[in-house]
């Protein structure tokens, strides 16, 4: 999450399917539970079920989906559910859009 700067990683199964997301707010409000989460497995804790575009939609439909769904990043996914990348908003703004 850190070292790409995207607040986010995916989750993948046993075949490379993306099963969730977890990012840099669901780490803070498990820090502010004050339970103890580091013994937890990373389906306790994902989001699951992320928002995901096709590597062939474009930017401005990105955009939208952000905006609409008031999040910030979306998983970029193969047509076998494998993520290949992710559209984070900053990335769009830097664009112009």
């Amino acid at each position: 999450m850190t070292s790409k700067r995207y607040g986010v990683s995916g989750i993948v199964d046993a075949d490379g399917k993306l099963t969730g997301i977890f990012t840099d707010g669901d780490l803070r409000r498990l820090v502010q539970t004050g339970e103890s989460f580091l013994e937890k497995k990373a389906a306790e804790v994902m989001t699951p079920n992320p928002k995901t575009v096709s590597p062939d939609l474009l930017a401005k439909a990105c955009l939208e989906l952000l905006e609409t769904h008031r999040i910030t990043q979306l998983m970029v996914c193969d047509e076998k559910h494998c993520p290949v990348g992710i559209v984070h908003i900053h990335d769009l703004v830097t664009l112009g859009l």
